[in-house]
């Protein structure tokens, strides 16, 4: 066994993530280690529910898009991979499926489509780094 075989790479569509992404690519393509590449539409409380049918389905839709480009991007590259959509808060989400798929590593991003940016750590990369088990990758 390898030090990398499977690999959990979030995605929220910033150029940030899609470059975490182009990493976990060159990762993969030394070892053939398998990507899942996770994007999670965050999720509102049951008693603060107040999303509408037509905005659910529009998140729903543009997740789907942000895997759909990379999931282009990573077959353009032959590399082995897999699409994930959930719905969950982003950090939660990030650490189950961490446990859950049996992943070595999560290679992020330190910002995402979020606020914080130039030296900051957003704050799902910064849950996911405290909370992972497993080895987390920051790409800037």
């Amino acid at each position: 066994m390898g030090l990398f075989e499977n690999l959990l790479v979030p995605v929220d569509g910033s150029n940030a993530s899609l470059k975490a992404l182009n990493s976990a690519i060159e990762i993969s393509q030394m070892s053939g280690a398998q990507i899942t590449i996770l994007h999670v539409i965050p999720a509102v409380e049951e008693s603060a529910k107040s999303r509408t049918t037509a905005f659910e389905k529009q998140l729903e839709k543009q997740g789907q898009d942000i895997l759909d480009d990379a999931a282009s991007i990573a077959k353009k590259q032959k590399v082995k991979f897999k699409t994930s959509l959930l719905k969950d808060s982003p950090g939660h989400a990030i650490i189950r499926l961490a446990k859950k798929g049996k992943f070595d590593h999560v290679i992020m991003s330190t910002t995402g489509s979020g606020s914080a940016h130039d030296d900051m750590l957003g704050s799902v990369s910064n849950y996911v780094v405290h909370k992972s088990e497993i080895p987390v990758y920051l790409i800037r």
